[in-house]
């Protein structure tokens, strides 16, 4: 399970060029703190965090997301034949649709933002960049720059124009986290005897964790939605807000 995981992180971080080492790993889900340290130490990353309410993590998500929508219109051929009047309409005319939908919601046209983008690739790929819309010329060299970083060089070849996308989205107040310290004085925990593990290993109630105390692995961490394993050679602290920051 570990390893189909990882070759998906790889997926989003390696074969675009992105060196996953120079980031943080974050995990959510009711089960996702049991893989992290395992993931991390896969792609050769150093730190990990375990976010407050990371096994609801999704659902937290959708109250503290702005409403908004993505729209999309396929309209295929080599960019350099597309009028960029057109394109300019076409755009337009995806904002007007995104507008009354999110009309519906209550947000009024002052009130929404909206962001031009197109799909493109070299003709005969079969996979895409999305890239900002900046006229023809502006975008099909923001493409050759992208495809360069990514894949570590560019061609010299027509660019393919495959679709039209817009995003508008609208503010919301965020909502605001607050973590209560655990009491002070003595903490009590259990033990479990876990397979491949020497000895007792400590298992912690995450809200009876001090912030910035230093727990060292091997270690289980509980809560009511998640559980997490800190693996032997890991630590963790918990942040102002209580998420679990893990460090190898």
């Amino acid at each position: 399970a570990d390893e189909h995981m990882a070759r998906a992180l790889r997926v989003i971080s390696v074969q675009k060029g992105i060196d996953p080492r120079d980031f943080t790993l974050v995990s959510f889900g009711g089960a996702g703190g049991l893989h992290v340290c395992a993931l991390a130490e896969a792609l050769g990353m150093c730190q990990a965090m375990v976010p407050v309410h990371a096994g609801v993590l999704s659902a937290l998500g959708m109250l503290a997301a702005p409403p908004g929508r993505n729209l999309s219109l396929t309209c295929q051929g080599a960019l350099a034949e597309f009028d960029a009047a057109a394109i300019d309409a076409a755009l337009t005319e995806l904002v007007e649709q995104g507008r009354a939908m999110l009309a519906e919601e209550g947000l009024s046209a002052e009130q929404v933002y909206a962001a031009y983008s197109l799909d493109l690739r070299y003709r005969g790929q079969s996979y895409t960049l999305n890239v900002p819309w900046q006229g023809r010329d502006g975008s099909a060299a923001a493409f050759h720059a992208l495809h360069r970083s990514r894949y570590g060089h560019h061609l010299e070849m027509p660019v393919e124009l495959l679709n039209l996308r817009v995003r508008v989205w609208g503010e919301r107040p965020r909502p605001v986290l607050s973590h209560e310290e655990a009491p002070a004085g003595t903490r009590p925990f259990e033990t479990a005897k876990l397979y491949g593990i020497e000895g007792a290993v400590p298992v912690l109630s995450r809200n009876r964790l001090w912030r910035a105390e230093v727990i060292a692995g091997p270690a289980v961490i509980t809560e009511t939605v998640a559980t997490t394993w800190l693996a032997p050679g890991w630590r963790c602290r918990r942040d102002a807000v209580g998420n679990l920051m893990l460090e190898f």
